[in-house]
């Protein structure tokens, strides 16, 4: 491991474009019972950016909470897509998977409360697919950084 702790990557050789430090994708089928491999990785990225105790905790609950949005809707076979940006300050997580129809989830249930409680910010789009009946629908998220609880 280097001095900056990031195995052979320096500085140097890391891709950085628009502020983004470090990308991590995960794609797996759209099942409920995936999530908690989105929970374990959720886990490791806010830990590896020093998160606190408390602040790995509602990232983990806050990624769960929007996959179990998105898995619901999904269409037969689908993919879910988690992708996770370091920014200055936190990160930001894009979830998305592929419906058949056009889908948002509502802003007035208890799932988008937690969402909105233990995020710095939360949106959703769904955009349609071009040529095909399906839509792509998205919730992104940004999750407060802290630091070691110690």
């Amino acid at each position: 491991m280097d001095t900056h702790g990031r195995g052979g990557l320096t500085p140097q050789t890391r891709l950085q474009s628009d502020d983004l430090f470090d990308r991590v994708e995960l794609r797996l089928p759209a099942e409920a019972e995936q999530i908690p491999l989105v929970r374990t990785l959720t886990h490791g990225v806010v830990a590896r950016a020093d998160f606190g105790l408390d602040a790995i905790s509602d990232a983990k609950m806050a990624v769960d909470e929007a996959c179990s949005q998105l898995v619901q809707p999904a269409e037969l076979g689908a993919v879910l897509c988690c992708v996770f940006h370091e920014i200055p300050g936190g990160i930001a997580v894009s979830i998305s998977t592929r419906t058949a129809k056009p889908f948002l989830p509502s802003e007035t249930t208890f799932g988008w409360h937690v969402l909105t409680t233990l995020t710095g910010s939360v949106t959703a789009r769904c955009e349609p697919i071009p040529g095909e009946p399906g839509s792509t629908t998205t919730i992104d998220l940004v999750l407060a950084s802290g630091t070691s609880d110690g």
